[in-house]
């Protein structure tokens, strides 16, 4: 019995010892910046074509406790898996990640390049893979050109299924499931801002800001709802948080619900709202339940005060109505510079802070 007690010990202890999340630094991947390289992540597992070339899956719900990490480039159509990461465990992580990738990614943008902008987007339910990468760089763009790939690292989530938007219960699963891989990337982001030690000797003047759009907002709810059932504690990573489309329920902001305490995670909390948005009517009057993308959030005027409510109903045109007033996130210019220049004013306060920071020493 001694010995048995022995091995199932050592067993436990090798079990603790390992790493919760493994990853794994792909040597033949190129660093070398390209103005048509642009990063993204995914959750999707990987696809090999008959001539060896490979994609990612678009028919997919589960949990995969894995994120590739890659780039790209809009020019030739060509993707680079460069980086993976896998949770070992099914809690979110919380341990130290060892070859964190976003080290690398602030050597290539921050020192590199000179961009202190990272802007992470987190795209709705129902698209395919090309549409959430491909297609979606290609549209920023043309509508952007290089002026906002030379001031901002734009990395989207390429997440979830393409399927039917009215399959309503798939999105709901598979946001649960998304959530969890979602985990992987936000500990691995905050292990990388709060390292003191490696900004002591680097510039500490990023501004990150991250855009959750459509079913995208459940998924973060979802992620907020798991983390605070393991008891993790919120950590400041972003300058803003957008809210857009959100299938969110209005009362979100509320005491003990899951947007309650999102200052603790972040300055500023902006949350878009169309009512023009014939989507999310639909999904209210199946569901009989208001949606914060087409109604707003509940009681606004008791709104903590970093809570930005834009009512954009009065900007949306024919164009954006081609989509049910629903994505018009890429087909409306004045969105597009507004939240343009929510992201250069990121820039401006975190420069107010430092001078600030110099003028106390």
């Amino acid at each position: 019995m001694k010995s048995i007690a022995f091995l199932f010990l050592l067993v436990l202890l090798s079990w603790q010892l390992s790493a919760q999340v493994e990853s794994t630094v792909f040597k033949n991947s190129s660093q070398e910046y390209s103005k048509s390289k642009v990063p993204f992540f995914t959750n999707r597992p990987i696809v090999v074509n008959e001539d060896n070339s490979y994609t990612f899956q678009n028919s997919f719900t589960d949990k995969t406790n894995t994120l590739y990490f890659c780039s790209y480039d809009f020019e030739n159509d060509s993707i680079e898996v460069n980086y993976r990461a896998i949770n070992v465990s099914d809690k979110y992580p919380e341990e130290p990640i060892k070859n964190n990738v976003f080290y690398q990614m602030y050597q290539n943008t921050r020192m590199d390049r000179g961009i202190r902008n990272f802007y992470f987007v987190v795209g709705g339910y129902g698209k395919s893979f090309k549409t959430q990468v491909h297609s979606y760089m290609k549209r920023l763009k043309t509508n952007y050109g290089d002026s906002l790939f030379n001031d901002a690292a734009i990395v989207v989530f390429a997440w979830g299924t393409e399927d039917k938007a009215y399959r309503y219960y798939n999105a709901l699963r598979a946001s649960k499931r998304g959530a969890a891989d979602f985990a992987i990337f936000q500990h691995m982001l905050e292990d990388f801002v709060t390292d003191e030690k490696f900004f002591e000797t680097h510039p500490d003047d990023l501004t990150i800001s991250i855009l959750f759009s459509s079913m995208g907002n459940e998924m973060f709810r979802q992620y907020l709802i798991n983390r605070e059932k393991q008891n993790i504690p919120l950590v400041k990573t972003y300058n803003r948080i957008l809210f857009v489309g959100s299938v969110a329920p209005r009362n979100e902001f509320e005491a003990g619900n899951a947007f309650c305490n999102l200052n603790e995670m972040a300055d500023t909390v902006d949350v878009f709202v169309n009512s023009k948005d014939v989507l999310l009517k639909l999904s209210s009057v199946a569901h009989l339940k208001n949606r914060m993308g087409n109604k707003g959030p509940k009681d606004p005027e008791e709104l903590e005060s970093y809570i930005n409510v834009l009512d954009i109903k009065k900007i949306i045109t024919m164009k954006d109505m081609k989509g049910l007033g629903h994505d018009y996130l890429l087909t409306n210019p004045v969105l597009q510079d507004n939240i343009l220049e929510a992201t250069n004013e990121n820039l401006h306060e975190k420069d107010r802070k430092v001078e600030q920071m110099a003028d106390t020493k």
